[in-house]
């Protein structure tokens, strides 16, 4: 929550920063973290494509292409670009590293800690925090589903998207109602301790200065 929108704002070098400290994280999950990082920014490529095109071609700035004339993008849209899609597979660094580190029980009670001046207001801490971990842990069990609907699609010569449409929601739901029950023990976790708020003060100090100098500067 920290990292998110201080990379975000932080200006390039907060960013690169930050990108190297999210693969040194990722580093120490192994080959499987690594994996699953590339493997979702692989099924976000064209959502990173997209963001090229949009700030490459529709920001003012000097043309790459004069030539093009209008249709040239420009070397200001495509920086900024740039800055925005290595944010986002920082966040996707940064989340993996967090669902391969933290298990459920830890998950659940660092949401329980979290929402906790929710409570206050009526908001359903524990319904919220069970909810959220599992669609966190079923996300990425769905991508073998897509797989295995788009073949039978196309064996079945269903090539709209309509149809295959249709078959991933059939299988989901089939898959959902097949999965088996199991209960959840919620156990209120411990608050963080002062070594815990030690090592958040570390990671993030770095990043805070680097933004603040950056900020100082202009």
């Amino acid at each position: 929550m920290l990292f998110i929108p201080l990379v975000a704002h932080g200006g390039w070098l907060v960013a690169l920063l930050g990108a190297f400290g999210v693969a040194l994280l990722l580093t120490g999950t192994g080959r499987a973290g690594w994996a699953r990082f590339l493997g979702m920014n692989r099924r976000l490529r064209w959502f990173h494509l997209s963001i090229l095109l949009l700030f490459g071609w529709f920001t003012p700035g000097r043309e790459l292409l004069p030539m093009a004339g209008s249709l040239s993008p420009t070397a200001e849209g495509l920086l900024v670009g740039a800055g925005r899609v290595l944010i986002l597979a920082m966040v996707v660094g940064a989340v993996v590293w967090l669902l391969e580190r933290s298990s459920r029980q830890d998950l659940i009670a660092g949401l329980l800690w979290l929402t906790c001046p929710l409570a206050w207001f009526g908001f359903p801490r524990e319904r919220f925090a069970v909810r959220l971990t599992l669609v966190l842990e079923t996300v990425p069990q769905v991508q073998p589903i897509v797989t295995e609907a788009r073949q039978a699609g196309e064996s079945q010569g269903a090539k709209d998207w309509p149809s295959r449409a249709r078959s991933l929601f059939d299988r989901v739901i089939e898959r959902a109602e097949s999965a088996p029950c199991e209960p959840i023990e919620i156990e209120p976790g411990r608050p963080p301790s002062v070594r815990d708020w030690g090592v958040l003060v570390l990671m993030f100090t770095p990043l805070l200065v680097l933004m603040l100098w950056e900020i100082l500067r202009v």
